[in-house]
């Protein structure tokens, strides 16, 4: 948690794109939200699949990149649109099109209805305590 879907035309995309898209959105979040990247998961979908995406969140778009992005509830106006915003123009700037061109949604999702490493996510702004006990839990579950 994040979860970033990523759809796009078929083979638009290289992989070696992906990865810098993958790394961008990671940035981009970590940034803005102060989260650890290994929270942030983005998972790209080619357009065969959009209809399903759509579905996910609720709406259709013409346009041929899209995001959405699952994120903790708890994030306020501003931080959303800098989420928005940033995502949308990195992956513009990495796949060389129009900030236009790229569309965004996000969705609030409850900490508590989300997993990392066997651990339920703690709200934003708690990420610090969260890592920390569950590295000694880590650590301790290799001990044993």
């Amino acid at each position: 948690m994040p979860l970033y879907l990523c759809s796009y035309p078929t083979g638009a995309i290289s992989p070696e794109k992906k990865q810098t898209i993958s790394q961008a959105v990671t940035d981009v979040h970590c940034e803005v939200t102060g989260a650890p990247p290994t929270f942030v998961h983005v998972v790209f979908f080619s357009s065969e699949k959009l209809a399903l995406l759509q579905s996910l969140w609720g709406g259709e778009s013409t346009a041929d990149y899209q995001l959405f992005g699952n994120i903790r509830s708890g994030r306020t106006d501003e931080v959303k649109n800098k989420l928005v915003s940033g995502m949308r123009q990195a992956v513009a700037d990495v796949i060389g099109v129009n900030f236009s061109e790229v569309t965004m949604s996000t969705r609030d999702v409850q900490a508590k209805w989300v997993m990392e490493g066997g651990d339920l996510l703690p709200e934003p702004g708690e990420e610090a305590a969260w890592i920390e006990r569950h590295n000694q839990k880590m650590r301790e579950s290799v001990q044993a």
